[in-house]
């Protein structure tokens, strides 16, 4: 659900059943899934890595359009970093002794992006992928900050360790959110198993549509559904109706809370989808002209705690580029040229070896994106205990499916979860 860089939400046509997701522009599918154009590989704006546990993904990959060629993520990404922290560089072989450093006892060897890994607990207080649900993990269900520091983080460690969180704020967190997070990632391969595809994240969603059978209606922006004993009635902006046995609507939390619904959802269903938040996210690709990093003899990427976060330079067969990755919300409000003009300001601001270097060439700024309006989905404190996945329930034969209703597994290989159970659903009523 969500859409790339489309104007209007979609739905499909399937037989018996409508999906209500959201639409790319000019006919390009997947949602959150994307690709920039870059030499004929081009760059991925989203569905970037895929993690050697995405079953679901890498067997879909296998089997659209004769099958996508993959290759290591971590062979294409260049690493380590350089810590810009407020406003200074440092590199990563100098930052325990740096006067910049000012974490306390055994966190002050470690840089500021192994803290999240250094305070996740050995072994997982969570048994299985789907114990984040169980009643038995509530107590869990605390500000992330109040569980680091009774495992004696220092406030500058939760300080750093929020730049890497979807709320920029530990207190906003909930730890239970976390640690759900982190029993998947590992189980999904962490860093070193990542894959991408080499032609395109694209070309997987593209594939995907290329497969189905029946009319894909485009242009029809959804604004309500009514359930019924006999079905579903799906209305478009310009007042035309369609009816279906079963809809599964796979929109995002924010642009769900647009859509009427009848009969009204029950009342702690609706209090969920309104309240559960997503993160801000705003991604400027630069070209890399000529390699910075030769000049001035340090790491090609960033991670910092300024307004832009981290910036991950990637080396492909068609040439080198930048993924500046921004969460700070205000960005999210700026024109597609005012973000390029101010990524570009403070880029060669902080590394002054950039100048002439690089060119800012797309923006993505999935915060002010009509059809998704932020990025990450993830729970405050209190909102398991109180919500559980209640937002994945079917409602009469409106079935929701869609990354932030899975249960096991994150990013893309949730929604292929969520799709799956979805599918069951209405087999089962049929």
């Amino acid at each position: 659900g969500g859409g790339f860089s489309g104007h209007t939400a979609p739905f499909i046509l399937a037989g018996p059943v409508v999906f209500v997701g959201g639409r790319v522009a000019r006919g390009r599918w997947g949602g959150r899934f994307g690709t920039l154009p870059f030499g004929r590989g081009g760059r991925a704006a989203g569905g970037t890595e895929i993690g050697s546990g995405y079953a679901r993904i890498r067997d879909m990959a296998a089997r659209v359009s004769g099958g996508l060629e993959l290759e290591s993520w971590m062979a294409t990404v260049q690493l380590p970093v350089v810590l810009n922290i407020d406003g200074q560089l440092v590199t990563m072989p100098s930052w325990s002794e740096s006067a910049l450093n000012r974490l306390e006892g055994s966190e002050r060897p470690l840089p500021p992006p192994a803290l999240v890994d250094h305070f996740a607990p050995r072994p997982s207080p969570l048994q299985d992928l789907d114990s984040w649900l169980s009643p038995e993990a509530a107590n869990l269900d605390i500000p992330y900050s109040d569980y680091l520091r009774s495992h004696g983080a220092s406030e500058e460690a939760l300080r750093l360790i929020a730049r890497d969180l979807p709320s920029l704020d530990t207190a906003s967190m909930s730890a239970l959110w976390q640690h759900r997070s982190d029993r998947a990632f590992g189980l999904m391969g962490g860093v070193t198993g990542l894959d991408r595809l080499v032609a395109g994240s694209s070309r997987l969603t593209e594939g995907m549509a290329a497969a189905l059978r029946r009319e894909i209606r485009m242009n029809a922006h959804v604004v309500a559904l009514r359930t019924d004993e006999r079905g579903v009635t799906v209305t478009d902006r310009g007042g035309r109706r369609y009816t279906a046995n079963h809809v599964v609507c796979t929109v995002p939390l924010p642009l769900l809370r647009e859509i009427s619904i009848e009969p009204g959802l029950p009342a702690l269903m609706a209090e969920a989808i309104r309240e559960i938040p997503y993160g801000a996210m705003t991604s400027v690709y630069f070209t890399v002209k000529e390699r910075y990093w030769e000049v001035d003899g340090m790491a090609p990427g960033l991670w910092g705690t300024g307004s832009f976060g981290n910036i991950l330079p990637f080396t492909t067969r068609h040439g080198d580029y930048l993924w500046m990755i921004i969460k700070e919300p205000a960005w999210g409000a700026l024109s597609e040229q005012e973000v390029k003009q101010r990524a570009l300001a403070e880029l060669t601001e902080i590394r002054p070896s950039t100048v002439g270097r690089i060119e800012p060439s797309a923006v993505v700024n999935w915060t002010s994106y009509p059809w998704l309006k932020g990025h990450t989905v993830f729970r405050r404190p209190g909102q398991i205990a109180r919500y559980g996945n209640n937002i994945a329930e079917p409602h009469g034969r409106i079935h929701f499916a869609g990354e932030h209703t899975a249960v096991t597994m994150l990013g893309m290989e949730a929604a292929m979860e969520s799709g799956e159970r979805a599918a069951f659903e209405v087999l089962q009523r049929i």
